[in-house]
């Protein structure tokens, strides 16, 4: 800029304007100077900066998501990646990402390989547990968590395959009814009822507590007074089998039963086991004790009797009509070793019909029948029961 103002005296005056703009241009020229940008620009220049930076990531990406993908080798030669579901009755369920679940015949399946663990089973009911890794055509081989990878199983002979199922949580439900039928006036009655069922289950054990209460008092005075609770715990070794352990105690004044408790074991075995449907059956040895309030002549003058017996209970439920009603009954009783006259039966069968959400009413019958009474009582107890419940 100096050597352009001393020029010859025939150039012009430069200002001082024209000078800053001249050498603006000049550094500009050179990279030396950039003018000032709003952010606006700079946010655009930025983000076409980054460009290949976003566009290698979501490579890296999906090539990382095929790397843990699980991978199905097809006779063809055509390969699968995703997500393997299932195989049984000769089809394999493949999830994949562009065509969501597809079924492959296990017969076309040249070799398969999984990032996570799988569950097969062969017809001999063998099963094994593992990832499946590279192997030869026709062929799987799985590399369990721990240990030494199997021998070479031959596909043919895969009956199931499948993902291991997540630990069963515990499950809880519960069932509460009660009734009431109140009459005043030229009759004074009053009867109540209450029942409960607890349940707590998780494979292979399960739990059920059940207890009742009726009281019924009839012109000012007591005329019914009866409870009964009863803990039932099974053990299943089988997909249908368990063993049981039951304990039970009971009361009937007008019975002059003061106490009856009883404890008992033995087999079950489980028919069905649903929402729709359940029945189960149990049979097995037990104890009985019975203390009445007074001494019975026929127990030779005592207070008490005690006895081995057989112990036997039925528990159904089923709905119908697309669960509009559901019937159930439950029975359970004893018979005696000792004395084959001494036997008692208890049966609970009605119906259920669902109101709102949890709540619904239920109409239901109970009879029980003691063979050998305390001295003077009738056999037998029966009353129909309209009551309302909550279910959970």
């Amino acid at each position: 800029t100096r050597y352009d103002l001393r020029k010859e005296s025939s150039m012009q005056p430069v200002t001082a304007y024209k000078i800053q703009s001249r050498a603006r241009t000049i550094l500009s020229s050179r990279g030396l100077f950039q003018k000032k940008t709003s952010l606006k620009t700079a946010f655009k220049q930025g983000r076409r900066c980054l460009r290949p930076f976003w566009m290698t990531l979501l490579v890296a990406v999906l090539l990382l998501g095929y790397a843990h993908a699980d991978e199905v080798i097809m006779k063809n030669g055509d390969r699968l990646q995703g997500k393997i579901v299932s195989m049984e009755s000769g089809k394999l369920v493949f999830e994949t990402a562009y065509a969501g679940k597809v079924t492959i015949a296990w017969d076309q399946v040249a070799r398969l390989t999984s990032e996570d663990i799988l569950v097969i089973s062969l017809p001999d009911k063998e099963t094994f547990k593992g990832k499946a890794i590279t192997a030869e055509d026709g062929t799987l081989v799985l590399k369990p968590e721990t240990g030494p990878a199997t021998e070479p199983i031959a596909m043919s002979q895969v009956k199931t395959l499948e993902p291991p199922k997540p630990p069963e949580k515990w499950k809880f439900n519960a069932r509460v009814t009660a009734g009431a039928d109140i009459e005043d006036g030229n009759t004074d009655n009053q009867k109540y009822n209450a029942d409960f069922r607890l349940g707590l289950s998780k494979r292979p054990h399960r739990v059920t507590l059940y207890g009742e209460y009726n009281l019924e008092n009839s012109n000012g005075e007591r005329s019914s007074d009866n409870s009964l609770l009863n803990l039932d715990y099974n053990r299943f070794m089988s997909e249908k089998w368990y063993l049981f352990g039951n304990g039970r105690t009971e009361q009937d004044k007008f019975q002059d039963l003061d106490l009856l408790w009883s404890v008992a074991g033995g087999v079950g075995y489980q028919v069905w086991e649903s929402k729709k449907k359940n029945l189960s059956l149990q049979i097995g040895p037990s104890y009985v004790s019975e203390d009445y309030s007074e001494p019975q002549p026929s127990f030779d003058n005592k207070d008490h009797r005690d006895y081995a017996a057989g112990f036997w209970a039925i528990d159904f439920d089923m709905w119908f009509f697309n669960q509009v009603l559901q019937v159930f009954h439950h029975d359970g009783g004893f018979v005696s070793f000792e004395d084959s006259d001494v036997w008692r039966v208890r049966t609970r069968t009605g119906i259920r019909i669902p109101i709102v959400h949890h709540i619904f009413a239920s109409l239901q019958y109970n009879y029980d029948w003691v063979n050998s009474p305390a001295d003077g009582r009738e056999n037998y107890d029966s009353r129909v029961l309209f009551k309302l419940g909550w279910e959970y």
